[in-house]
This record gives C-alpha cells, structure tokens and sequence, in this order.
C-alpha cells in the first residue's frame, strides 16, 4: 500500500443529497488526502445492527394514489413484447413495478423500513438491477450506507438481504453508488468512498476518494473483504462491461480509461449530475459512453457535429463520449409541461433509459422511459437524438425519485 500525499489547502464541497442545485450552500468537509489506487482508505461511521445475511418478511403489495400506470399493452408494444422491470424510490420507500408478458402493472413494495444505520426508515438511493434481474443492489441513506444486495421478489414473496459490509456489524463504512461488474466468471459490486459532490482535485490529478469492490459469492453471500479496484477517485457512475471506461460525476464529470490509467474531465470540469455509463457489451464500438446531467448556462457545451449549445438546468439528457463530446440528446417530452429532469438512468438494455420529467411551477413529476436508438456502433459525426418515450408512470414522482429499469434480453 502506497503512502499518502498531503492534500492542498482548500475544502472539498459535497453534498449529502444526489446533486445540488444552483445558489444552495455546499456542505464542507475537511481536507482528504491525496489518494493512491492501491489505497484501501474507508471512513468508519457508526455502528449498523444489521444482521449480514437474512431472509426477510414478504414484500406486500402496493398502491399509489397520485399515480396512474400505462397500460401492459403500450409497454408491451414499446418493449417489442419484451418482460420489464422497474425498481424506483419514493418517499423514502423502494418499489419494484413488473409487466408481465401479459396484464397490466404489479406494484410492490420492497423496502422494510429498517434500511438506515439504526434499522429505521432510511433515505434509500441509487437501486439498480443485476444484469438478470433478479436482485437489486442499493444504498438505504444518502451518506452510501450502509449498502445491500436484495432480492428482486415481489408481493407474498420472501427476500433475501445480504449486507455489503460485514465488518459492519461492528462498523460500517461508506458504500454508495453501488454498480454491478462482472469480470469473468465473478460478479462484483463496486462503489464509491464518497457520497455527496466531489470536485477533480488538480493538486492530486485525480478525483479524490477511492472506488472499491467486493465479491458476490455464487452462494448469494459477499465475500467478508473490501478490494482496491487500482480506480484513483470516487467514481459513482459505473464501469463499461469491457472494463476498460470507468465515470463519474457530482460535480465534476470524468471518464477514466483503464488501459491508459488517464483521467479524461468532460465540461470544462463544471459541475454536473446522475452519471451513468452505458450497458454496451463489451464488443462494441462505444463503450466509453456515459449519459448525464447537466447545470446549463455558460460555457456552451460542445456537441459531436462541431456545434455549441447552451441550456438551462437539467433541461436535456446528454451522453458524452471520451473526446469530451455530445453525442447524443433528449429534449423534454413536452417543453411547455416539463422545466427540467431529474435521476436519469441508463437500463439493462443499452436502448432505453429512465428519468423524471418535472413539471413547471410544480413539484410533481410524470416517470419516462426514452428510448435511445442505435448508438453503441455508430459512426460518429452527426448529434443524434432520442427516438421516442413512453409515459409510463403519470404523477406522483419527485426530484428525489431513482429509477432503473431491467429489460428481458
């Protein structure tokens, strides 16, 4: 393990919410460390009394009042009749929405309300699918803990919950924005050491904070031991499935080449939100893709076909490719409804994502599923557009709503 290098003067802004708005004071924290790859540095919080592996109660079903959901056959038509998962949070609550191959919408929910560090309602964050479908890996407080691995089983079901940390029995540590990997024949959950806003430090030429991993057991259990993942930063957005792109974003937006050990700063390093990296498999021509957020205002962003755009806050849907341009645009469904989006998310299948469209002069939100087209071998050269969206949850959905979406392959 390599020694630490003292960081500049200067405190690094985070948040303990997704991603801060404009004119809202940052919370500070103290100066970090300048941090090697091969660095296994986890802050301890407090004690969880989490049991590390466990069959829970079933989940029960669920209705929501302000929200209606379109019909099995529009979904169906959309998805080519393919089966769809939906896991969101809201209201501090986690639910797993599923359209069978036929009838309509089953709502359940599938948080227990024990999720925080003391076993009560937690601030649930960031779930996302297993490639198969069938678990959901998720963060139960904005701090990124503790974390767990949950069965995606719906009403009259029983779960298991599996606990990221099992030294957190005695002590947890930060384990947010968790994202599947697999590597060969092993699956992983890799994290971040950082929750909240984390800036691109030019003192250390890297984000701060570490990105590391644990083994998912064929059994279901996690292996006892964090591993440094050689990552040099916090990165919340995922890792490509050729392993070779890593990103990240809240504040600064990054892409980490992992053959070339380069970080790559997207945006001028201005501040932006809710990466995610695509699902491409790892043949494809693309794969250091990410999809995000963006603050608006100056400067311009640099679109693919040499042009430059300016926007309001998050008033567009962008992925960035490793050259530091926009490849790829969704514009609001309807301009004159909706002010801006919140929580994007990429699904298991590299065609669709999910986001909450909030309308102006309101809180409340209408949940979309948008529809990508073919990027992951396109010729690159034009600006390419989303190609259509379904409406899939009408109302009821806030600017603290995730979402992830699995599709049947």
């Amino acid at each position: 393990m390599k020694a630490l290098r003292p960081f500049a003067l200067g405190a690094i802004a985070w948040l303990i919410s997704a991603c801060q708005d404009p004119g809202s004071a940052p919370v500070l924290v103290p100066d970090v460390p300048c941090q090697d790859a091969d660095s296994l540095l986890l802050p301890r919080f407090s004690v969880t009394r989490h049991p590390k592996d466990t069959v829970l109660p079933p989940a029960v079903t669920a209705t929501l009042p302000n929200t209606v959901w379109e019909t099995g056959d529009s979904v169906r038509s959309f998805f080519g009749g393919k089966r769809v998962k939906l896991v969101f949070t809201l209201n501090r609550k986690m639910y797993l929405l599923e359209y069978g191959a036929t009838g309509g919408a089953s709502l359940s929910l599938i948080s227990r309300g024990d999720e925080s560090l003391g076993m009560t309602e937690g601030s649930i964050n960031s779930p996302l699918f297993s490639p198969d479908g069938n678990k959901i890996v998720f963060a139960g407080t904005t701090r990124g803990l503790p974390g767990f691995i949950l069965d995606a089983a719906g009403a009259g079901l029983p779960a298991r919950r599996v606990l990221l940390d099992h030294r957190g029995t005695n002590r947890t540590r930060m384990s947010a924005d968790p994202h599947w990997v697999t590597d060969g024949d092993k699956t992983w959950i890799y994290f971040a050491s950082l929750s909240g806003l984390v800036s691109y430090s030019a003192n250390c030429q890297r984000i701060p904070g570490g990105t590391y991993k644990v083994e998912v057991l064929p059994s279901g259990a996690v292996d006892t031991a964090f591993q440094v993942t050689g990552i040099p930063g916090a990165y919340r957005g995922g890792v490509s499935k050729d392993l070779k792109w890593v990103g990240t974003s809240y504040a600064t937006s990054a892409l980490y080449d992992q053959t070339e050990k380069s970080t790559l700063v997207l945006a001028g390093g201005e501040q932006q939100c809710n990466p995610s990296m695509n699902p491409y498999p790892p043949t494809a021509l693309h794969t250091d893709y990410m999809m995000i957020l963006a603050f608006g205002g100056e400067p311009a962003y640099n679109l693919i076909n040499g042009d430059s755009v300016t926007e309001g806050l998050h008033e567009n849907l962008w992925i960035y490719n490793k050259n530091n341009k926009i490849v790829w645009r969704a514009k609001r469904p309807d301009e004159n409804l909706y002010e801006r989006y919140d929580k994007p998310e990429w699904s298991t299948h590299w065609d669709y994502a999910t986001a909450i469209a909030l309308r102006k002069g309101s809180g409340d939100g209408d949940l979309y599923v948008v529809k990508i087209g073919d990027l992951m071998n396109a010729e690159e050269g034009k600006l390419n557009e989303a190609e259509a969206y379904l409406k899939i949850g009408i109302g009821g959905f806030d600017s603290d709503t995730y979402t992830h979406l699995w599709v049947e392959p």
